[in-house]
């Protein structure tokens, strides 16, 4: 134990530390990099841990990392410095307070998106945006200090947009609270007091504080469902239609894949998973009629439909009624009729919606290779043309793809009424590290090609992806998981880096909060 990490053990209860260098290496890395050794794991309970963890720290100028489920792949969470400490908010995940009344809901940072949904559910409500497809394991805190999409986003944006107040440790071990519960005798019901401040805590990657309280919104759980699916023969015509289903509001996801990536996920799962997944859809339907055909439905589309299929986009519509999703999908449809596409069974988000939040088995390809994912964000008007450039990036790298066996697809999605994401992937044949194998179901695992490592595919892969990262800058696009690995200082033009740089150094004097993250 270094004299550090000794020193601090005097000041907080032996429970909550952990020096095992098994464990040391598995939150020394992500999924995708392995970074300097940290000092130790603190797991606090309260809040009154943390801040005693922050105080010893601050004294001693010791760097502090906050870790959440762990999904990340762009270092947020990993140490600049070795001997850091990092603070795993798992053990904080209480739902404190559901006031149904004035229709908000109060959760510990490390509390997971399943908790909360499986929690809220049987109360007839959920939070507008809820959760991303590994919330099983990706934290509440995480995805703020992350910003995250998926569940929810077509209609109502990011998990960032769906915040009402955070309660936030700051570098000097103060605990500030925002929004309407900033005043006193307040209480968490509106984002705004006077200037945003909780935007501030948002998005910041854990630079400029501890997220250990979040309120967030309610709203009645949807009425109905209605689903999609479409097939294109080209990316531009799915763009264009997921451009205008987004600008409508149809949609609370609309999302879609390129061949290569559409192929892999058909590969991945098993007969056995597709049970399960049956189950899930019949369980989500009301009615024995409605169960035992949409049962039917998904039984007989099988996976044999998606074998010729290009591109191929879905869509998850909600409504009060069953008339108001049944006129979302009649308007998706002729949408994306006049861009040439081609409708499918709907089988694939019906099966999505009714398992939410199943197994991370994703963080993997299909026979073991190792995945990496960037993304952009960007207009509308710029989806089709920043798409061509990324596709230009792959052919200029065409010989290194090919040595290092290095296959890339895509992601597409839309968020609220202005936003395409941009999710280039890669896969390539390499030795899994330790987070996937503690991440990925035994079963699935057992069944893994054993790659052995190839750093050079690695390092390819990791030039390519910063060619990518690069093109995104220039093409001025915005991007969630910021973390070390996109472009944020010096993309800010200088009086929104002053600022910044301000706020750093009155939240945080002495530059212990995750040194390095957003490049600050």
């Amino acid at each position: 134990m270094n004299a550090v990490v000794s020193s601090i053990s005097q000041l907080l209860p032996a429970e909550i530390l952990d020096t095992d260098p098994e464990r040391i290496a598995l939150y020394s890395q992500d999924v995708f990099t392995i970074g300097p050794p940290i000092g130790a794991i603190v797991r606090p309970r309260c809040i009154e841990e943390v801040q005693s963890l922050v105080a010893a720290c601050r004294e001693r100028g010791t760097p502090i990392v906050t870790r959440g489920g762990g999904m990340s792949y762009t270092s947020g969470y990993l140490a600049t410095a070795p001997e850091s400490i990092l603070i795993d908010m798992t053990s904080m995940d209480s739902i404190v307070e559901v006031n149904l009344e004035d229709r908000y809901v109060t959760v510990e940072a490390g509390c997971s998106w399943q908790k909360l949904y499986e929690h809220l559910m049987p109360l007839g409500v959920r939070t507008p945006y809820w959760g991303t497809l590994s919330g099983r394991f990706a934290t509440v805190g995480g995805s703020l200090s992350q910003n995250s999409i998926f569940w929810g986003s077509g209609q109502r944006g990011t998990a960032a947009d769906n915040v009402l107040s955070v309660s936030v440790i700051t570098g000097t071990a103060e605990l500030i609270e925002t929004g309407a519960a900033s005043q006193i005798n307040g209480s968490p019901f509106m984002r705004h007091f006077g200037p945003d401040l909780t935007g501030v805590f948002l998005s910041d990657c854990g630079a400029l504080g501890i997220k250990v309280r979040i309120t967030l919104p309610l709203v009645l759980l949807p009425g109905a469902k209605g689903f999609t699916s479409f097939a294109f023969t080209e990316s531009g015509p799915m763009l264009r239609a997921m451009a205008q289903i987004s600008r409508e509001s149809l949609t609370s996801e609309c999302f879609g894949f390129d061949p290569y990536l559409q192929h892999q996920r058909m590969k991945r799962a098993s007969l056995a998973a597709d049970a399960q997944q049956l189950s899930g859809v019949i369980q989500a339907e009301t009615g024995i009629v409605n169960k035992v055909k949409q049962g039917a439905k998904v039984a007989l589309a099988g996976r044999r439909f998606m074998d010729e299929v290009e591109w191929a986009m879905f869509t998850i519509s909600e409504g009060r009624t069953e008339a108001e999703t049944a006129h979302q999908v009649k308007r998706i449809r002729t949408i994306c009729l006049a861009e040439g596409g081609k409708e499918l069974p709907d089988s694939i988000p019906r099966i999505l919606a009714a398992n939410p939040f199943g197994p991370v088995n994703n963080m993997v390809g299909a026979e073991g290779e190792r995945w990496l994912p960037v993304h952009g964000l960007v207009p509308h008007s710029k989806g089709e043309k920043v798409l061509a450039a990324i596709e230009a990036v792959y052919e200029r790298n065409r010989d290194v793809l090919e040595q290092y066996a290095i296959e890339t697809g895509y992601l597409i999605a839309v968020v609220s009424e202005q936003i395409t994401v941009l999710e280039p992937v890669f896969f390539w044949p390499d030795a899994l590290n330790a987070l996937h194998k503690q991440s990925l179901e035994p079963d699935h695992l057992a069944r893994m090609n054993q790659f052995e490592a190839v750093p050079g595919a690695r390092e390819a892969v990791y030039k390519i992806k910063s060619e990518v990262v690069d093109l995104l800058s220039a093409e001025g696009a915005s991007h969630f998981q910021l973390g070390k690995a996109y472009h944020y200082r010096p993309a800010l033009k200088a009086p929104a880096e002053n600022l910044f740089g301000s706020i750093k150094s009155a939240l945080d004097p002495n530059g212990i909060m995750n040194p390095g993250v957003l490049g600050f």
